[in-house]
């Protein structure tokens, strides 16, 4: 069975897992939606880690989509970089947050997107960090430390010229200071859980697909 999380605003959350195979496929994600009673979701259809994100209508690379449809799926793929899922109480984003895009600002690229097509405030809304690379199984070099000002309680020491960097609690601090009034995140990391794909872990393959949706 996918990953489940429900959230306020009736927002339903859904993970794949690595022997779900490689939902980039359309064919391979329209059978896993149907199988699961899930709708078929809006994707990017390149994810380059970078900071865009795509409105309805809108094609091209992107590292995440926001839409104003109420009946709106969408989804992002992701291996060891934490998604991110915002929602309003008439909109929703999600965002693949690798460490270019969270040091670059995808976060708050993010918030002012969703702001943009919600008439509520930031404060109203709530959000969701999915699961990303554990801490321990991620130790960076100088080029990502110099990346960003990477928030309080995020770095830990590790060899010389490196740290272990906890990006899903980076995601979480930036979306928490762009002003989303309620921010969880899931302990769940795809290094660790057995039944999820880490490319820390595993090498490059097929990444999980991270689906949100509004439920009837």
């Amino acid at each position: 069975m996918p990953l489940r999380w429900r959230l306020l605003h009736g927002i339903e959350v859904a993970m794949s897992l690595a022997a779900d195979g490689d939902l980039r496929d359309d064919a391979a994600r329209t059978t896993w939606c149907r199988a699961n009673g899930f709708p078929a979701p809006r994707v990017a259809t390149r994810q380059v880690h970078g900071v865009d994100l795509l409105a309805d209508g809108a094609d091209g690379p992107a590292d995440g989509l926001v839409s104003l449809h109420p009946a709106a799926a969408l989804g992002v793929f992701g291996a060891d970089c934490p998604p991110l899922v915002l929602a309003a109480p008439d909109a929703l984003a999600v965002a693949h947050c690798g460490w270019r895009g969270t040091a670059t600002g995808i976060v708050s690229a993010a918030v002012a997107a969703l702001a943009a097509h919600s008439a509520h405030a930031p404060a109203t809304w709530t959000a969701l960090v999915g699961p990303g690379v554990h801490p321990d199984d991620y130790e960076v070099d100088g080029p990502v430390l110099a990346a960003c000002a990477w928030p309080a309680g995020t770095l830990a020491p590790g060899r010389p010229g490196h740290a272990r960097l906890d990006l899903a609690s980076a995601v979480a601090a930036f979306a928490t200071a762009a002003g989303v009034g309620a921010v969880a995140r899931t302990p769940l990391t795809t290094s660790r859980h057995p039944l999820l794909r880490s490319h820390r872990r595993h090498g490059r393959g097929h990444a999980q697909l991270f689906l949100a949706w509004r439920a009837a």
